[in-house]
């Protein structure tokens, strides 16, 4: 069993609970990892997400539950969470409890951290106050101290990342293994050219620089074309019926999500992991569904990808398989500082220098929905 970190409790740094240590050797119970994949094949990982409670969008908790399950499978080694700091239209505040109600199921110690409420911007860096810099602060000392290079998967605004590779950058050139980027259109809407992504209008200057950064990008557009929402060649988008990913999944799983969608206001988040959702307003929430952005680039992250019948496999073995859901191609980009991109894809064997910048590219997007929500299923499954 690989060794863990173990970080101290405390609310005035944003951590949750400390409990030991209890990992699955399988990577995904139905398509195991070949036995030809190296035992340790973790990366570490810092997790950047707007996660909030009430929640903003129910797809965030969707993906600290991905981040959580592969950590629980060996793949990943989650190190960290920087908790965004909330916009002003936003109702809730950054959902620590979420982090603690899956460091319990994970028997697990995840810190995570608040970011800043300022603003990054290119013209300067100025010193921010203590109270602003301990999100920015958990992303570099988790860079530093480890023993190799870390992932960084951003599902919310890149601020705080922004922030601190503009404080250190050599250190995220030398101790990153890359961003991986979900935020952005592959394409502008032509009839609403001013148009930005969500997390792009969070902070255009914070979004333009991942694009500068010393450090592998991995760029997954959560939009084909700009709020265009179905699945399209270049965007991560997909719809996810609630009535499908659920099934099968544990009790705890079940109240862990009703606790966050009927946005509860009981402070017992902890014993709301043992309480059967109310059969009620369970039956509501089977009954909708969820947009989601995000899976695809957690998953690459961890060396993994998905066959379009909703197979988890490694990356390396996805190379025999002609059925492929999704790659990332190599590609050159700009980002100017109002959040606007111009990229073309390149390739890669004839390029005189070694691709640093690639784009997530769906191969079969009338298979993406379906597919994608068999593996998220398969994921949640984790803690049965």
């Amino acid at each position: 069993m690989r060794r863990r970190e173990l970080f101290r409790a405390g609310m005035a740094s944003g951590l949750a609970g400390v409990f030991s240590a209890m990992v699955s050797d399988s990577v995904v119970n139905a398509t195991p990892v070949s036995k030809s994949t190296p035992e340790n094949v973790t990366i570490p990982v810092i997790h950047q997400t707007d996660l909030f409670h009430p929640h903003g969008d129910p797809d965030d908790h969707f993906d600290l539950a991905t981040v959580y399950a592969l950590h629980d499978r060996h793949r990943v080694d989650l190190r960290a969470i920087a908790l965004d700091y909330p916009p002003k239209h936003r109702t809730g505040d950054p959902d620590l409890t979420a982090v603690g109600q899956l460091n319990r199921l994970c028997s697990e110690s995840i810190p995570a951290a608040i970011g800043s409420s300022q603003p990054f911007t290119n013209a300067s860096h100025p010193t921010l106050p203590e109270r602003e810099m301990a999100a920015i602060r958990r992303i570099s000392s988790t860079l530093r101290t480890a023993t190799q290079p870390v992932a960084i998967s951003c599902v919310g605004s890149a601020n705080d990342i922004a922030w601190a590779a503009a404080y250190e950058p050599e250190l995220f050139r030398e101790k990153c293994a890359g961003v991986y980027l979900n935020a952005g259109s592959a394409n502008d809407d032509p009839q609403n050219p001013d148009m930005l992504e969500f997390n792009v209008q969070l902070n255009p200057a914070a979004y333009a620089a991942m694009f500068q950064l010393p450090c592998p990008l991995y760029w997954f557009p959560c939009w084909h074309q700009v709020e265009q929402r179905e699945s399209g060649e270049f965007g991560t988008f997909y719809w996810m019926p609630h009535a499908e990913v659920f099934e099968g999944c544990s009790k705890e799983m079940q109240s862990f999500f009703a606790y966050m969608f009927t946005q509860s206001n009981d402070p017992r988040w902890l014993l709301a992991l043992n309480s059967e959702p109310d059969t009620t307003r369970w039956a509501a929430i089977l009954a909708d569904r969820r947009g989601m952005w995000s899976t695809a680039s957690l998953l690459w992250l961890a060396g993994l990808t998905v066959l379009q019948d909703g197979q988890i496999v490694s990356i390396t073995e996805a190379k025999e398989h002609k059925d492929l859901l999704f790659r990332m191609e190599p590609i050159t980009v700009t980002c100017g500082p109002d959040g606007r991109t111009q990229w073309k894809c390149v390739d890669a064997n004839t390029s005189a220098e070694r691709p640093t910048q690639w784009i997530f590219h769906n191969l079969a997007p009338e298979r993406y929905a379906k597919a994608m929500t068999l593996a998220v299923r398969n994921l949640l499954q984790t803690w049965n």
